[in-house]
């Protein structure tokens, strides 16, 4: 296991370039830019927290189309038919984030850690590493015989990932979470 961080996956790239565009590239001058912008964003981080429904896809491609319509300079038509390329290319990894998962394993609300037990050398570096105080443990004892590798709190942890790079022996694996929300059918 490797500390690399992983490419990230193509809803998270569009996140970031619409928040790009709406805190730098745009213009400001029209209200549909913002207002679409807007409206993206808040659909893509429901979709990128585990929480979007497949009807947030169909408002996103009429944001993009909407857009492309109604904006009054060409960085508004680029977004909206980056955004409406992407949805159009990409739907598939759109919808394995509807169905709870990230392939890339880059959306934080879509991955959990783990610690391997025959690999964890009990050296604490991990719970250091760790901001929310997720890892429990402690470190190796020679004189104990009772020793246990740490384990990582799923529901303290929020997945950035530090405990990984953390890790000399690489006893921290990231695994894409398997889960469906109770209102979501099978």
């Amino acid at each position: 296991m490797s500390s690399e961080i992983p490419a990230k996956c193509e809803p998270t790239r569009v996140l970031e370039a619409l928040k790009e565009f709406a805190n730098d590239a745009m213009c400001d001058r029209c209200l549909p830019c913002p207002i679409a912008t807007r409206q993206a964003i808040a659909l893509l981080e429901r979709v990128v927290g585990g929480r979007g429904e497949a009807e947030d896809l169909a408002r996103l491609t009429r944001i993009s189309i909407r857009l492309a319509d109604a904006a009054r300079c060409p960085r508004g038509e680029e977004t909206a038919n980056a955004l409406g390329e992407s949805l159009q290319n990409n739907k598939e990894e759109y919808e394995e984030h509807l169905a709870g998962r990230c392939a890339s394993g880059t959306c934080r609300a879509l991955v959990r850690f783990r610690v391997v037990p025959e690999r964890c050398t009990m050296c604490g570096l991990c719970q250091e590493a760790c901001p929310r105080g997720a890892i429990v443990g402690a470190p190796y004892v020679p004189y104990l015989g009772d020793n246990r590798p740490y384990v990582i709190r799923e529901k303290k942890c929020d997945g950035c990932g530090r405990c990984v790079e953390a890790c000399p022996a690489h006893a921290i694996e990231r695994v894409v979470k398997e889960w469906r929300c109770q209102n979501r059918s099978p």
